[in-house]
């Protein structure tokens, strides 16, 4: 979202006569887009402005801001503590940033601007802003309450656009060459509630399929509080949804669980996996686990870990708890001492490697379909893309397979955070069957 957020900024600056600049050097405005979940992006946002400090003391005239969740959460302390800051403003405010510059650059004094503001559909981009795979926010807020998170604070209430401005959006971006969006909210399968008349997830991802021209629709973050029959319905059957699932589960224990306050059990959570594999059996799945949450013992740890090779992810992201301002957990008892939180990471991170790695070996042989996004990393002579399920697939394009193409590639080789295959089929040559309208790809989908 704060990459969405970051290319909306320059866009709405490009109207206003800004271009952007890769040197620091030479730029006339420096805005820092920041994440207020973590601590430790907070501390990077201090060192960052501490650099910028310098450069404006050689250059007084730069124009220095500080945007994003961080912004909203700390308002005034960032000035008090970085006072070469000029511009501090939230999410709520990103429509108006270039009227907020222009203020900040002819008042020649701080502005702070971090009151809720009305939700805006921004569609401005930098010309810049890669084409073959976007983000489109629909949602914004949250109102889960999670005894850890701040994002209630920092993005207020949930709010979603309207499903006719998210098409118009996508539709503009695949004339400009988009193939694949990812839907953005921090609780996306709670879209559409609050609009009148309500609507849900699944009847907007059947209008955003009917979008020419795209193939592929993303969506993240879900919370299981939120995942119904319908949406699981709609993975299956809405042709561009792909088969991949991102479903945090934060802990495995239903006492951390509760304290968390995430409204659901382990049993309920199962539930939920069971259902999202018996509609689509062999669904990629990832999942957000936090480490060291106030009062979690080796017991609650130990549920975790059993949680991991019970349901068997083929991702999973590791945070360490930190805690954060403002929210209830902060102030719990029993907070759990930072190196058994480092060592919990390390076992954590093992186990989840461990069962990746095991998921990804049952693709040896198959033959998928990945959209090509570009160069492989490692060898800028072969082609790399990610596949229905999200993952990535180095290979040999033998000079018949460009950006943007979907091909269809055996795999040859699983490695720890990728996989190698050979071309199939050039995009042209490739005919692949067809049920309910939709290919078939052996790797993620048994349809």
């Amino acid at each position: 979202m704060n990459e969405y957020d970051s290319e909306r900024v320059a866009g709405l600056l490009r109207e206003h006569r800004y271009e952007l600049t890769d040197s620091e050097a030479d730029a006339d405005l420096i805005l820092v887009n920041t994440c207020a979940i973590r601590e430790k992006a907070e501390d990077k946002v201090f060192s960052k402005l501490g650099e910028l400090g310098k450069l404006k003391s050689k250059r007084p005239n730069l124009t220095v801001g500080v945007m994003g969740c961080m912004a909203q959460l700390h308002k005034a302390e960032i000035q008090r503590r970085a006072p070469q800051v000029d511009l501090v403003f939230g999410s709520p405010a990103i429509a108006r940033v270039a009227d907020l510059v222009e203020r900040a650059r002819r008042e020649r004094r701080p502005v702070l601007e971090t009151g809720e503001g009305p939700l805006v559909k921004i569609t401005a981009k930098p010309a810049s802003a890669a084409r073959l795979k976007a983000y489109v926010t629909v949602m914004e807020g949250c109102e889960k309450h999670c005894t850890f998170c701040v994002v209630p604070t920092t993005r207020g209430r949930e709010r979603s656009h309207s499903i006719a401005s998210i098409v118009d959006e996508i539709s503009g971006l695949v004339a400009d060459g988009c193939r694949e969006v990812t839907l953005l909210g921090q609780t996306v399968n709670a879209y559409g509630r609050d609009l009148t008349p309500r609507t849900d997830l699944a009847a907007l991802f059947e209008a955003v399929n009917g979008v020419d021209g795209l193939a592929r629709i993303r969506f993240t973050t879900s919370n299981p509080y939120n995942l119904t029959p319908r949406l699981i319905a709609a993975v299956r059957d809405v042709p561009k949804v792909c088969e991949w699932f991102h479903l945090p589960l934060q802990s495995g224990s239903d006492r951390i669980l509760g304290a968390m306050n995430r409204g659901y059990t382990r049993a309920r959570y199962l539930e939920l996996i069971d259902a999202l594999r018996d509609a689509v059996p062999d669904i990629s799945l990832s999942t957000d686990l936090i480490v060291g949450f106030p009062g979690e013992t080796e017991d609650d740890f130990a549920a975790t870990l059993e949680m991991v090779e019970r349901v068997g992810y083929d991702n999973v992201f590791v945070f360490r708890y930190s805690p954060r301002p403002g929210t209830p957990a902060a102030t719990m008892p029993d907070q759990v001492a930072a190196p058994v939180k480092a060592e919990r990471n390390a076992r954590l991170l093992e186990v989840t490697t461990r069962v990746g790695h095991a998921r990804a070996r049952r693709r040896l042989e198959e033959t998928v379909e990945v959209l090509v996004d570009g160069a492989a990393r490692k060898n800028a002579g072969e082609l790399s893309g990610r596949t229905r399920c999200n993952r990535i697939v180095n290979f040999d394009g033998q000079g018949r397979a460009v950006v943007g193409d979907l091909v269809h590639v055996r795999v040859t080789e699983v490695l720890p955070h990728s996989l190698r295959g050979a071309l199939v089929a050039t995009p042209e040559r490739a005919a692949w069957p067809v049920k309910a309208g939709r290919p078939v790809e052996a790797v993620c989908s048994s349809r």
